[in-house]
């Protein structure tokens, strides 16, 4: 299975993250092609279908480091054309889908 990984110019490195929707209780990435609310996104559950927006379709992912940013790290909502991506790699995991 691939995970996208999202190099900062700034040299951190960022993962998108699946975020818990309060009300539904639904845990997904939250993709956009505009805007940065939760009424401009839609969530995705499948990781796949997740790479295939961002890269191929221009959407933009919620992403963060590996640390948090209460511990130095950075999140925020980034597509690959971002004046701060540098760069990105998609990386085979060995991870396996339930």
């Amino acid at each position: 299975m691939p995970k996208l990984r999202l190099n900062h110019v700034e040299g951190d490195v960022l993962y998108p993250m699946r975020v818990k929707d309060r009300e539904t209780e639904e845990v997904a990435f939250r993709v956009s092609k505009v805007g940065n609310t939760k009424q401009d996104s839609i969530p995705i559950t499948d990781e796949d279908d997740m790479i295939r927006k961002v890269t191929t379709q221009g959407y933009k992912v919620r992403a963060r480091t590996e640390a948090p940013p209460s511990r130095g790290g950075r999140t925020g909502l980034y597509s690959l054309t971002h004046s701060a991506i540098r760069s990105w790699q998609l990386l085979e995991t060995k991870e396996k889908q339930a």
